[in-house]
């Protein structure tokens, strides 16, 4: 974390996540370091939504959860805290729930397998307004009503790859 954000006030961070020891060592990380305070841990986004106390700066939100998952409560948690900026805290590293993210205009996705000083810094810069997403992602966000399909795209990679295997049509 940078002098600036020690400097400044207290960035607060809540984690929505179902596995205990990933909420454990998150809280321990983020209130171990100048600058952030982990203000809560929830197992659910029933236990988040019962919290009674005031949002935080930033939420790590983690997708598959039992219940409602991350992607299901990110309209929810919008309508009852507008001002809260989320970021998705997974261990997928696949394109398509990074889009999904990217479309549920939340500010950042990040692996769980991330370092701690990565984190932070993710946690710092969303705090500063700006979006973290993972390489190949950073661009400012796409059009979606305007994009091309991904079923289309999936079809056509297909059927490019069959003609270059001298192919007319895939299998």
């Amino acid at each position: 974390m940078t002098e600036t954000a020690a400097a400044r006030e207290i960035i607060t961070v809540a984690v929505i996540d179902d596995d205990a020891n990933v909420r454990q060592g998150l809280w321990w990380l983020l209130n171990n370091v100048i600058g952030i305070r982990c203000t809560g841990a929830y197992a659910s986004c029933q236990e988040f939504f019962d919290n009674t106390g005031p949002a935080p700066d930033i939420l790590l939100l983690d997708i598959a959860m039992p219940g409602v998952s991350g992607f299901d409560a990110i309209p929810l948690i919008k309508a009852k805290h507008p001002a809260l900026k989320i970021i998705m805290h997974s261990n997928f590293d696949d394109d398509d729930k990074i889009m999904r993210a990217r479309q549920a205009k939340v500010c950042g996705y990040i692996l769980k397998n991330a370092s701690a000083p990565q984190l932070y810094e993710a946690i710092e810069q969303v705090y500063r307004g700006n979006s973290v997403w993972p390489a190949g992602f950073e661009q400012d966000e796409p059009d979606f009503n305007n994009s091309i399909p991904h079923a289309f795209l999936k079809a056509l990679k297909r059927r490019l790859g069959a003609l270059a295997d001298g192919k007319r049509k895939p299998d």
